[in-house]
């Protein structure tokens, strides 16, 4: 599987997982965070999280990354974005619907760009200096972490709310 299709099939990967969170769950946060391998964010919060840093983090880098020479890229904190941005009031079909846009969006353009700009550089916050290559990968790393994230939540909803949710 080459890294465009994986980024394009993480919406639908997303999905799967958040079609197994109970509506009445979606705010749902646990007593104790212990071994989350992402942020500490409920699902929908996950969702929300997902689409902020598609749209003004990783879209953002990318064309910077292509425009400038050797951009100082900011990174974002997803605590901030949460609280400004009122998660837990969204609607998830709609959050859902502007991520799936969103990503479909950064790939179309990514497949567009000639091989002479991929060695592009920037300095990205404690990664240092990187390639937009490189700037890819780590939004497949993103992905999968809060793919981790999503499994890890449901792990605790079964065992903290007493669920059975199917492994899906």
């Amino acid at each position: 599987m080459n890294i465009f299709t994986t980024l394009r099939a993480m919406p639908d990967r997303f999905e799967q997982l958040l079609a197994q969170v109970p509506g009445d769950c979606l705010n749902w946060e646990p007593a104790n965070w212990a071994g989350i391998p992402s942020e500490r964010f409920s699902a929908l919060g996950h969702l929300c999280h997902l689409l902020d840093i598609e749209t003004q983090g990783y879209q953002v880098r990318i064309q910077r990354t292509l425009d400038e020479a050797l951009p100082q890229l900011a990174s974002l904190d997803g605590y901030q974005l949460a609280q400004d941005n009122d998660y837990p009031h969204q609607d998830p079909a709609v959050q859902l619907a502007r991520f799936r846009a969103a990503r479909t969006h950064t790939v179309s353009w990514l497949q567009g760009l000639p091989p002479s700009v991929w060695g592009r550089r920037a300095q990205y916050g404690n990664y240092g200096e990187i390639t937009l290559d490189g700037l890819v990968r780590l939004l497949v790393s993103h992905d999968h972490q809060h793919l981790a994230g999503m499994q890890w939540l449901l792990m605790r909803l079964n065992a903290d709310q007493g669920l059975h949710l199917p492994l899906a």
